[in-house]
């Protein structure tokens, strides 16, 4: 990884949920992470329109209002370890 990636801030612009199955978040620099709902199994529960009524914090971070987890934005990529490091 190039130093320039290495050091650029990645933050969520919005979420969809217009794939079936799927939680599709569109990144500020215009990238989409797509990935499968059966891995936050508190927000497949929700049905879709309470699964849209979200806040994201700090560009990194999405509270839902109708769930008590907290998600990161390395929990999306597969990074869940690592976000305590940033």
């Amino acid at each position: 990884m190039t130093g320039a990636l290495r050091n650029t801030t990645i933050c969520i612009e919005k979420i969809h949920f217009n794939i079936a199955g799927k939680i599709s978040l569109k990144l500020k620099d215009g990238r989409v992470i797509i990935v499968p709902l059966k891995y936050f199994p508190e927000l497949q529960k929700l049905p879709v329109e309470k699964r849209k009524k979200y806040t994201i914090v700090d560009d990194r971070t999405v509270l839902f209002s109708y769930s008590d987890a907290v998600y990161h934005l390395e929990d999306f990529m597969g990074l869940e370890n690592k976000w305590r490091e940033r």
